[in-house]
């Protein structure tokens, strides 16, 4: 299927009657995000109608204390996983002064008012300093309202911020869980210092923003490229044995020979393997990289990455 992408800006109209709408910033496709977009899916083919999801091109409260874009799905990313659950049409309303400021029946009048059914999570607010919320959606009788509960694990909510603080803590694992896959980061490879190259172990730098970046460390890794996937070994840090240089996300891939500069690869973070550590010569490091990639290369052999 085709799924049809629209942007919205602040003065915009909505006039999809055969739709339900999933309403969210879903920043993350966590499990509890997928769990209501499934929900609204359900109520689309039970009625026979259309399915969009709407969401926002930033974190409005990101926008407002003025702090640089961050987040741990980008829009494209969003609209991936909105494909493969059968969403129809995507819309991203453009965050800015106007939208903010926008007040919560303006919002419900330019945007929901013609839809067939509306679907939230229980926690979901919007409008002018968060004055909307699932009440307020339930007393509008334009639209049959569904408010979906919390999940939780190990007894606290699955939420976009526990991912976060799970991956910037270096609990992978959990973070994952929260996820219901491995978290992921795309961008261009960029040039380098050269250094892995030098030591032997080449690497590809990548440009990570606007993504959130797990901890510091080194990582096993799967790289997506071109739609195949290579065992890899990603740092994070800024090379403590080099006295300090700027954040960098580097991994040296496996099995492929070819030069990476300027394409689009996809990292995904498997195991955090240990933090980064400041070595005191140049062939300490080398036999740190090597006793990294022969992990990696143990804990990749016999599984099946299709």
């Amino acid at each position: 299927m085709v799924l049809r992408i629209r942007y919205l800006e602040y003065n915009d109209f909505l006039n999809d009657k055969n739709t339900v709408i999933c309403l969210g910033y879903f920043d993350g496709m966590h499990l509890a995000h997928v769990n209501l977009i499934e929900e609204a899916k359900k109520i689309a083919e039970e009625k026979g109608i259309s399915l969009a999801v709407f969401t926002f091109s930033m974190n409005i409260k990101a926008y407002l204390s003025q702090e640089r874009h961050r987040c741990l799905t980008t829009i494209e990313d969003k609209a991936e996983v909105c494909k493969k659950l059968g969403v129809d049409q995507l819309y991203v309303m453009r965050v800015n002064q106007h939208l903010v400021h926008m007040s919560a029946k303006e919002f419900i009048d330019r945007f929901l008012s013609d839809a067939n059914t509306v679907v939230v999570g229980f926690d979901f607010r919007f409008g002018y300093k968060g004055e909307g919320d699932r009440n307020l959606l339930k007393h509008c009788r334009k639209f049959e309202t569904v408010v979906v509960p919390e999940m939780k694990y190990l007894d606290l909510k699955i939420g976009s911020t526990r991912v976060k603080a799970n991956l910037l803590d270096g609990n992978l694992d959990i973070a994952n869980h929260l996820l219901g896959r491995n978290y992921a980061i795309k961008g261009l490879v960029v040039s380098g210092r050269g250094i892995g190259k030098r030591l032997g172990y080449p690497t590809a730098n990548i440009d990570y923003m606007p993504y959130i970046l797990p901890k510091s460390g080194v990582y096993y890794t799967c790289v997506i490229f071109n739609g195949k996937r290579y065992p890899g070994i990603t740092n994070i840090g800024n090379k403590p044995t080099y006295f300090g240089l700027p954040l960098t996300v580097e991994t040296h891939v496996f099995n492929i020979n070819r030069n990476l500069y300027n394409e689009l690869i996809e990292i995904e973070f498997v195991e955090y393997l240990r933090p980064e550590m400041k070595f005191t010569t140049e062939a300490e490091l080398t036999e740190q990289i090597f006793k990294d990639i022969k992990y990696v290369e143990n804990k990749f052999k016999g599984v099946n990455h299709a």
